[in-house]
């Protein structure tokens, strides 16, 4: 039976996405720390790093706690949403403070602090 989730697409509107051979080959390809193969399936109709399995697990989170920061770099450059969280509420930034990534915990931070910089009405003097 195949699965159904809600997610975000990148105006932030709700779809309805199926899970499909492609999900599990980007999981596969994150698991393996495989960012060519990532950026590849990224490229496939109805992949997304932000979707989540059966067990509520997302390629993107899976990089940010394995540590694989070339993997969360093709994620972001592909339109992963920093602020995403995984089935059980954990950002990526979370995970990778949780598992000592020093390298993903800046990457993300910066995306972050740019997202912040760039969309908010608070203008910076210097």
């Amino acid at each position: 039976m195949p699965i159904h989730t809600l997610n975000r697409d990148r105006d932030n509107r709700q779809t309805d996405t199926e899970w499909n051979k492609n999900d599990d080959r980007l999981l596969q390809a994150v698991e393996h720390g495989d960012a060519e193969k990532v950026a590849s399936l990224l490229g496939k109709k109805g992949v997304s790093s932000t979707k989540h399995d059966s067990e509520g697990k997302t390629a993107f989170h899976l990089a940010a706690s394995k540590g694989h920061g070339e993997c969360i770099r093709v994620m972001l450059a592909h339109g992963a949403d920093v602020t995403s969280q995984d089935g059980t509420g954990h950002s990526a930034l979370h995970l990778a403070a949780k598992n000592s990534h020093p390298d993903c915990i800046k990457r993300l931070l910066q995306v972050k602090y740019l997202d912040l910089f760039l969309f908010s009405n608070t203008s910076i003097s210097w």
